[in-house]
This record gives structure tokens, sequence and C-alpha cells, in this order.
């Protein structure tokens, strides 16, 4: 199958070093970057991290045999055999997301004559996620409100469409029902809901659970109603609000600005749906004194659902986010949405199940990039520590946080590099209560997962320490006194994998002094690298990309020859792939591909041990070796040419609206040349517009030159802005690039044009059109995307 895909063998994870993978260089140099790191300078107290267990994913684990179901719970909890995630967060029954404790008014479930004939089905899956995690020393369970029951809403469903609202007049009833969910959980299943939130993106309203409020709605239920119930019936449950899309501030103000209901809001919480590299303050809710947390965040919208958003560049712009609000925001609590399920694609998750043809799961997993990136945080930053002062960016592109525990003077460094080349970095240790011998470094990067390093020495009396941290990657370092034992070593198809850092090869491959890759191989040679796991052979998780799986091999080539890849033993072992070096004795290194067989019987499917081995004329050198890295399909070259989109032929060309609202059509009412052109109308909001995906259309690192005319149907009396916009998507998240903007109200077709050069690092891009009043109706016609040669 012909798959195009991003070219990221030069940006993705560069590991070639010159030195090796261990070597931490422990001897203090005057020259190198420092970052201090400042005992004494206390910052906000941590809660932990998290992920969630609303509707009902828990219930695939559930259904996972043993001994995977135990795995899958450690990987996620345990902080000896996982990423240790600390706290949990749940959804409020509604009825239909999960059980609702009050179906009808003035009843509750547990009143029923027959409750405990009930009692073990009700909210079976979030009940028995929260008692694994607490079996693994779990303490904050953390519930969140989708939707009020029904008979509390103005549209009378749990749904959100149709401005769906909680009836003033219940009020009173929808405190006294999340009194009664904190009280009735620890009576009957004897689990502390520890925070609750009133609403899940109150802004929103969805169609599934979920209810809009606005922001005064919210000051009000909270002041008058939630904080004094809680208070009468003496609720231990603290109020977490708003819990916004997008990771703003602004829907708590009125709340906050409240002096009553501020003191009854423990936790300012919002999302992060929407962030780009840019992460805000929210300086209301520190200057309030209160906690501030980021509740649940993903790789959402289908831009994002590439092979590529599962490896270490998708691990850093995790890794990064995190930091930057920790050190930005100020956040105590950092939660993922669902820590391991089954979806119909890859973003929402850090560790995606995987099923059979009739959707059951089958015991094998897929562990991403991300998962690690989450862990080096997460295992090492435990609830109660402190985040403590440090020169976050010692040099550029390099992030430093530090964190400690004030009982026990366990601390946590955590540094990424996201440069292209290794960095030497020192640590100086201010004011650290007792002696630092030796720190223990665990690393993830393109082809590490979480692994842990040789120790690293502390000089200067316990103050100083000097290390070379490796080109694009995460690492955390915690003192020896309180190690953590190595991660079980699980590679995947997500990691790269350096030829010369393999887990054996045969006798006659040579040593490279400088280490960065194996300078020549011969007929028979082979490497070995060990428990890969392939799970069901499926690099992209998206529907139809199912057990599609291929690998690229970084070669030089001197008389070539042939590649083969086996399984579990180089000579017997059946072949999956094989790639073909040519004869070219250039000195260029070029990237050679192959489709992997994926088939469940002899394919590379579930755990493995994978062999490269080496074929061609026995007399001679076959060629050098790098890196070999999966991939999702084999490039097909796009050819550099020009597009027109001209709705000669009576469709939209493949254009849709962007905001799902918008009516496009082709006409022959108006058109600039020829018979027809493009009208959109029914536009609701002024980012509504016609939109298409460019992204498979265009050639990456070309320079384009965008062209398109542009009329109104009525042209307005006052004028509008008409925008010629690029939406482009890459691992710093999602930006808008005006080509060309005109502030007009001229009814005549008007030309718009601007040159964009694609980045080589986008995973999407779409060119399209809006207006700046949501009232235009318009037409476009003669699109042009033109390669500048």
């Amino acid at each position: 199958m012909s798959r195009k895909r991003l070219y990221f063998i030069s940006i993705l994870v560069l590991t070639i070093s010159f030195v090796s993978t261990n070597l931490w260089l422990s001897q203090v140099k005057a020259t190198s970057p420092t970052s201090v790191i400042e005992w004494d300078e206390n910052r906000q107290h941590i809660d932990g991290f998290g992920g969630s267990g609303a509707f009902q994913k828990p219930s695939y684990i559930m259904e996972l045999p043993e001994p995977q179901r135990t795995k899958i719970l450690d990987m996620i909890f345990s902080q000896e055999e996982g990423i240790g995630l600390s706290m949990v967060r749940n959804l409020v029954g509604d009825g239909e997301a999960a059980s609702t404790i009050q179906p009808e008014p003035g009843k509750y479930v547990w009143d029923e004559p027959d409750w405990e004939l009930k009692k073990d089905d009700f909210d079976k899956d979030q009940i028995w996620f929260m008692r694994e995690a607490e079996k693994r020393g779990v303490t904050t369970f953390f519930s969140s409100v989708w939707s009020p029951p029904a008979w509390m809403k103005t549209n009378d469903s749990v749904i959100g469409t149709g401005e769906g609202k909680l009836k003033r007049e219940n009020y009173q009833d929808f405190a006294n029902y999340l009194a009664e969910y904190v009280l009735g959980y620890k009576e009957h299943f004897d689990l502390d809901i520890t925070y609750i939130s009133i609403a899940n993106e109150p802004h929103y309203g969805p169609s599934y659970s979920g209810a809009v409020w606005t922001p005064e709605e919210m000051n009000i239920f909270i002041r008058d109603y939630l904080g004094p119930t809680f208070e009468e019936r003496n609720v231990p449950a603290k109020i977490v609000m708003p819990e916004h899309m997008h990771f703003t501030e602004e829907y708590a103000l009125p709340a906050l600005n409240d002096p009553v209901t501020a003191d009854y809001i423990d936790v300012v919480a919002s999302h992060a749906y929407g962030i780009g590299t840019d992460v805000p303050e929210f300086p209301v809710s520190t200057e309030k004194g209160k906690t501030i947390w980021q509740t649940e965040y993903m790789n959402q919208g289908e831009s994002k659902q590439s092979y590529e958003f599962n490896t270490i560049r998708d691990g850093l712009r995790h890794a990064n986010l995190i930091g930057d609000m920790f050190d930005v925001t100020g956040i105590s609590a950092y939660f993922w949405w669902w820590p391991a399920a089954v979806n119909g694609a890859d973003g929402s998750d850090l560790i995606r199940l995987t099923t059979d043809d009739d959707g059951e799961v089958n015991g094998m997993f897929r562990v991403f990039k991300r998962y690690y990136a989450f862990g080096n945080y997460s295992r090492f930053i435990r609830p109660g520590y402190i985040m403590i002062g440090s020169d976050t960016s010692p040099v550029e592109d390099v992030k430093i946080t530090a964190y400690k525990d004030p009982e026990t003077n366990n601390f946590s460094i955590v540094a990424i590099n996201n440069n292209d080349t290794n960095q030497t970095i020192t640590f100086k240790l201010e004011q650290f209560p007792e002696k630092v011998k030796e720190l223990v470094p665990y690393r993830t990067s393109g082809n590490e997962n979480l692994k842990k390093l040789d120790n690293v020495k502390v000089t200067n009396n316990g103050k100083s320490i000097t290390v070379n941290i490796r080109s694009n990657s995460v690492t955390s370092f915690i003192p020896k006194d309180y190690e953590l034992p190595a991660f079980e070593d699980m590679k995947d198809v997500f990691s790269s994998y350096e030829a010369e850092e393999n887990d054996g090869q045969s006798k006659g491959i040579p040593k490279n002094k400088e280490k960065t890759y194996i300078k020549h191989v011969r007929n028979g040679d082979y490497i070995k690298y060990e428990n890969i796991n392939f799970a069901d052979g499926t690099a992209n998780g998206q529907p139809g990309m199912e057990h599609i799986l291929s690998m690229d091999a970084s070669v030089r080539p001197i008389n070539g020859g042939l590649i083969e890849i086996r399984l579990d033993d180089p000579v017997d072992g059946p072949v999956v792939g094989e790639m073909s070096v040519s004869t070219d004795n250039s000195s260029k290194w070029e990237t050679v591909s192959t489709m992997i067989d994926t088939n469940p019987s002899d394919g590379a499917y579930g755990f493995h041990d994978m062999y490269l081995v080496f074929k061609g004329d026995s007399r001679k050198k076959l060629f050098a070796i790098d890196k070999f890295t999966f991939n999702d399909g084999i490039e097909e070259p796009i050819e550099l040419e020009k597009l027109l989109f001209d709705y000669e032929d009576g469709t939209t060309n493949g254009w849709k609206g962007r905001g799902g609202s918008e009516i496009l059509e082709a006409t022959q009412v108006e058109k600039q040349s020829g018979e027809f052109s493009l009208k959109t109308t029914n536009r609701t909001s002024s980012w509504h517009g016609p939109s298409i995906d460019i992204t498979d259309m265009v050639v990456k690192g070309e320079e384009y030159e965008f062209s398109a005319y542009f009329r109104f149907v009525d042209a307005p009396e006052t004028p509008s802005t008409v925008k010629f916009m690029l939406e482009i998507t890459d691992f710093g998240g999602t930006t808008y690039l005006p080509l060309e903007e005109i502030k007009t109200n001229n009814g005549e077709w008007l030309p718009l044009t601007g040159n964009y050069m694609i980045n080589p690092g986008i995973s999407s891009m779409k060119l399209y059109v809006e207006t700046s009043n949501p009232e235009d109706s318009f037409y476009i016609d003669d699109v042009i995307i033109d390669p500048i040669t």
C-alpha cells in the first residue's frame, strides 16, 4: 500500500554523538552552561499526575486476560513497574455516560430496597478502576460532572445540544446531588472522592453528555448552593472549577472576584485543547492563592493521529508542555485523558489496547512515546513535592525544572534537550540539605524508553554535576538513595534503532571508535534487537491502517547487498521484510525501505526479537549502517506540479466548510472564468468558510504561490476583512497564517495571493477563506497552488 508520510529521518531523534549511550561527564567544566537549582526557592506544591476512567474505558482493561490486566494496571499506577499516576479523574454519572445515583427526583439508588443486589453493577468499571489504583497507592480521586441527570436539565436530556442547562429551580437539587455522591461513595464503596468539579467544558453543548453554563451561573451555583450545602453537610471534597476546554482562567473570573465564592473554590482547572507552544499565566488564580490544575489533554484532531504523533517528537512536545505549565502557569497537577483504552485512533491514549476483528480486546497493546515522556515527570515527582527554583533555559532549546520532597529530601531534576545535538549542562545544587553523592538518570529518547542509565557522581563536595544530555531527549535525575528499578526493556515500533546500540551482533562486525554507526558489514553479519512489541503490527491506529507497518534504514552503500528482517533467529527465523542497498559507492547516506509482513501466524505480530541480517558478495564490504526506523507505509513521491481548483466539473472539488454549518455549492450564478465558481453561504461565525486539506498535495521543503479570486454575494455596507489563510499543524501546535488580508466592501472579483515555504515538519496543512463579518456569503474561483521553481 502506498502511503505518503513525513520524512523525519534528519529531525526526529539524532542520537549520533561523540559519546556513548551512558557516558555522563562528572568533572565540572567552567565553559558548560549552568542551571542553578535552588533548594530553598519554594514555588507551588505538587498534587500529582493523573488520567481518566470516564465513558466506561476501564471496562476494556477489566476484560483483559491475566497477566496482561495486571501488567497494564501496573504500567499506569505503579511507581516501581510503571509511570506511577497518582490521581484518577472520574465522570459523575448522569444515567447514560455512567450510572446515576438519582435517576428521578427524590430517590437515591442506595435507598431502594434491592440496592444490595444492584450494588456490584453500579458504576462498575469506574469503581473497579479506582480500587485498582488505590491498591497501587493512589489516594486522590477527582470527579467531574459532564451533565446533571436529565430531569434537572432544560432540554430533558443529558446531552448538551440545544443549550441544555441546569434548570434554575434545580440548583439546590444539584447541590444535594453532588453532596450525596461524595458521601454515598464513601458509605457504600469506601472510596474517598477528594475533589469534585461541577462541569466539564461548560461553554460547550456537545452531542454527548454535557451541560452549558455561563461564568456567572457557575458563580451563583457555587456561592449560593454548592458551597453552603457542602459546609452544612460536612462534605470533605474540595471544589474544582471551571474546566474550560481551552487553557484559560477567564471562565473562573466572576467566581474568583466574588469574595464569598472564592472562599469555596479550592482549584482552578482548565483543559489544554488548542494550546500551542506559548503557555499563559493565570494571574488572578495566582493572586488569590488558588491551586491550578490542567485536567484534560490528548492529541485531538485528525491531523494529530498520524504515526509521527506516536514517536519521540510527540513525546518531547508533551514533556515541554508539562514543564512549561509547571514553570509559567504554576500548575500543581497535570492529567492526560485516557491512560489506557480502546479507541478509533491513537491520540486519546498513552497505551492503546488492540482488538480482534470483532472488537474484543486481544491482550496486546501499543505503547506510545508520550507514555514514557509523561513518566519522566509522573514517576519521579510525587504528591507532596514542591517545585523549586532553577535556571530553566541555560542554553537554547534546553528546559530544566526541579522538584523536591520536603519530608524526605528526595528530589527530581527534569532536563529536556530539544536540540538535534547533545548538550553539556552543569547543575549547581544550592542550599541542598544533604550532601548528594550520586544521581541516577532515567532517559526517554528516540531509541530509549525511560531507560535507567549509569549513576553519575556529584563533584565539588556534592554541589555540582556536569552531564551530557542526549539530543532530542527528556531525562529525569534522582538521588541514588531513592533510585527506582529499571523498566523492563520493552521496545516498540515507535522507537528508532541505532545500529551501533544493538542488543547483540555477529563477531565480524567492526567496532567504530566514535560509536555513531557501523562502518561496514559483510555477508552473513547480523545485529539483534530484543523484545520488540509489534502488537498487532499497526504503526498508525486510524481506521483502515491496521496491520500496516514499514521499515526504513539509513545506509551508505559500498558494494551493495540486501538487508533481511528476520524474527527470533538470524538463520531460521521467518523473513518479514527485505531491503536492497545499491552498489553505488558514492559515500552518501541514503534511505532504503520495505513493508513488513504482520500476519498473525509468523509475521511481526506480538513480541519478538528482531534480527537484521546482511547479504551480498562474500568477498566484499557491503555497506555502512546508521539507523532503522518504522513507519506506516512507503512514501510515494509527490510530483511538483501546479494545482487548480476551478469547480468546472460542477462539484466543490473537495472543499468543505470549516465549521460544519456552511453550505458549499458549485454555482453558475457568478464566475471569474469558465462556467462555475464555489459559493459559500450559511456562515454563523467569522472563522467559518470553505477549506481544503492540501497536506498530500504539496511537497514539503518547497515554496509555493497561492492565489484565488473572491467576490461577495452581496457587498456589505461597511468593509469586511477578507482573509486568505493557511492552517498549519506541526509538533508546536496549530497556527493560522494569513497569505493576504483585504478590508473591503467592493462588489467585484478581487485577486488574493501569497507565498509560503512548506515546512518539512508539518503534519497537516489546510487552505481556507474567511471574512470578519460572519453574515458574509461569498464566491471563490480559480484557486491556484503553484510551485516556485
